[in-house]
């Protein structure tokens, strides 16, 4: 499974047990994909097994009321919705009402938030968030790139939720997929920081032994990268400084230069592939990098001045 997949796993297995957090965690789902039908029935639909026998529980236990759950084809697909329905008219109002649910008149016969005060408490943010992730979330693998995104199913959704994660410090943007709404964060902290406010703490360990891997990896290659860019400079300057002493060797020759220049030039020719540093160890007696540097200057610039 993707590593977003395995988040949702995580969150979904997670069962609240005070009340409230039960209902803000519904709120989320319903607010997703809960539908009231023409005889004023409210039904739950998803594709995902897991969540929808999740519903069922939640609403056996905050609400006590009739439930039917059935699996149907999805019209013109091969795959199979599951569906959680509230047959009964009156228990589906006493359940809006419960949530703070209403109708969507932009989506018609969708639900939507009718009250922000179900999420009066942090904890139940935090279970309504759980249910906008698993409804509508995804998230790349850490050893790839950091993105975190929801999908929201309207504004008004969307503003609650990003609220709610703007209230635990993780600021999230706003971006279109395919015309939809969606929030999203790129900074690996603040992704970090919202798989502890959902409470994946699983997922989190993974996360941040992925991200730190990736993190180590990166200063190696940057370093491994800085080394070989350094070694291929070198290797030019060596490359230049050659030709340089060569064109002198084979014009005025060695005897026309001071004898410090004479011993370096050779010292460079007969150890091609050494560093400054190496060359300055063979010198007698020895010299530091920058003594060996303005030598092989003052020869490139004698070289310079036979080729013009």
């Amino acid at each position: 499974m993707s590593f977003a997949a395995d988040v949702k796993e995580e969150l979904i297995a997670k069962m609240p047990s005070a009340a409230h957090c039960r209902k803000a965690e519904l709120c989320g789902y319903l607010a997703y994909r809960g539908n009231i039908l023409p005889d004023m029935s409210v039904e739950f639909v998803t594709e995902q097994d897991a969540i929808a026998k999740k519903v069922f529980t939640f609403l056996k236990k905050s609400f006590n009321i009739g439930l039917v759950s059935v699996k149907r084809k999805v019209e013109g697909h091969s795959k199979t919705e599951h569906v959680v329905r509230v047959p009964d008219p009156e228990e589906a109002s006493q359940l809006l009402k419960g949530l703070s649910l209403g109708v969507n008149f932009q989506r018609e016969g969708k639900l939507s938030i009718l009250s922000e005060d179900i999420f009066s408490q942090s904890c139940c943010k935090r279970s309504f968030l759980r249910a906008a992730f698993c409804m509508g979330g995804t998230m790349n693998d850490p050893k790839k790139s950091y993105h975190f995104e929801i999908a929201v199913p309207d504004e008004q959704t969307g503003r609650i939720i990003a609220d709610h994660m703007s209230s635990f410090g993780c600021v999230p943007k706003w971006t279109e997929r395919r015309g939809n709404p969606c929030l999203y964060l790129k900074d690996g902290n603040g992704i970090s920081d919202m798989l502890n406010v959902m409470e994946a703490h699983g997922s989190l360990l993974r996360y941040e032994s992925e991200r730190a891997y990736r993190e180590v990896r990166g200063n190696i290659n940057r370093k491994v990268n800085i080394e070989v860019a350094n070694i291929e400079k070198a290797a030019r300057a060596s490359e230049k400084q050659i030709r340089d002493i060569e064109l002198i060797r084979d014009t005025i020759g060695f005897g026309a230069l001071s004898e410090d220049l004479k011993n370096t030039a050779i010292l460079r020719l007969t150890h091609p592939e050494a560093t400054l540093g190496e060359l300055g160890e063979l010198s007698k007696p020895p010299l530091g990098r920058s003594g060996v540097n303005h030598r092989l200057q003052k020869l490139c610039n004698i070289a310079e001045g036979l080729r013009s």
